[in-house]
């Protein structure tokens, strides 16, 4: 059963009874705790910008901040099985598939696959890659990034935070739908990277939508938000969130970033992102779900 929610915090997302929230007094502090961080929006390449600046940050904060001592030795173990299942492993299985599909006539668009025959593997490894390679991160070992979500959130909003959350770690239906939603749009992204010129910025794009969908996901069902709910609030915030996601597509081809850390990365960045979004029609409408 889907309660409504009467209001929630315009700091930390959660619902509240009333000002100051109980979690975070309606204060925001940065990962390094150097100054106070205040929720909302900017100018959209101000917003993109500081969403690139999140990965750099969450970068930071895993090797020097004292919040995540203690807590890499599963995640980082995790994100390097799971590197190499999906990236390493996708790769292996489906780049003789996307060679043999350039090998062979195209019925009624064979002009088209002559044209692209030389460099199309490589497009359609890359965008199965961009596309595909979050949600199956997540799914692989999303969940054993939880203890540095919580880390994240208890530097920047308190200890309170998360004493009696009511989120389920494992989220199997939310991951299971971001993966579906991932693998029907899987068709159309390829035929877009046979288009000349454009291909390329529009992967780019789809790339890291992908990648913001999934790793803001974590924060936002933690607090009950429900997949319309996620996806108005992400709108909202998109320059923010795209830039996060163009941070975490580029930190998949940083070496050892890429294979220890990512998905620690992409926790921590999409948390403090999360937790500087405006929230504020979220606070005053009470949009959300309590599971």
């Amino acid at each position: 059963m889907h309660d409504r929610i009467a209001s929630r915090c315009a700091c930390c997302g959660h619902p509240t009874a009333g000002a100051p929230c109980r979690r975070c007094r309606g204060a925001l502090t940065a990962l390094h705790r150097a100054y106070a961080l205040r929720p909302g929006r900017g100018a959209p390449p101000a917003d993109l910008w500081r969403g690139l600046r999140e990965v750099h940050r969450a970068v930071f904060a895993l090797l020097h901040e004292r919040a995540f001592l203690g807590l890499l030795r599963l995640p980082v173990a995790a994100n390097l099985l799971a590197f190499l299942l999906v990236y390493v492993g996708g790769a292996w299985l489906l780049t003789p598939w996307c060679t043999a599909a350039f090998a062979s006539p195209w019925p009624l668009l064979d002009g088209v696959r002559a044209a692209t025959a030389e460099h199309g593997p490589t497009r359609w490894l890359a965008a199965a890659a961009l596309l595909l390679g979050p949600p199956l991160l997540d799914v692989v070992c999303g969940a054993l990034q939880e203890p540095l979500r919580v880390a994240a959130e208890r530097a920047m909003v308190g200890p309170e935070h998360g004493d009696d959350a009511h989120h389920t770690v494992l989220r199997l239906r939310e991951r299971a739908q971001v993966l579906a939603a991932a693998l029907l749009l899987l068709p159309a992204v390829l035929a877009l990277c046979l288009v000349p010129y454009v291909w390329l910025p529009l992967l780019v794009l789809l790339g890291a939508t992908a990648a913001a969908v999934v790793w803001f996901e974590a924060p936002m069902a933690e607090r009950g938000l429900a997949l319309p709910a996620r996806l108005e609030l992400l709108w909202r915030n998109r320059w923010r969130a795209l830039g996060t996601g163009l941070g975490l597509q580029f930190a998949v081809f940083v070496p050892f970033v890429n294979v220890l850390a990512l998905a620690p990365v992409a926790t921590i960045a999409a948390t403090s992102a999360y937790l500087q979004f405006d929230k504020s029609r979220h606070a005053s409408a009470g949009f959300g779900t309590v599971r």
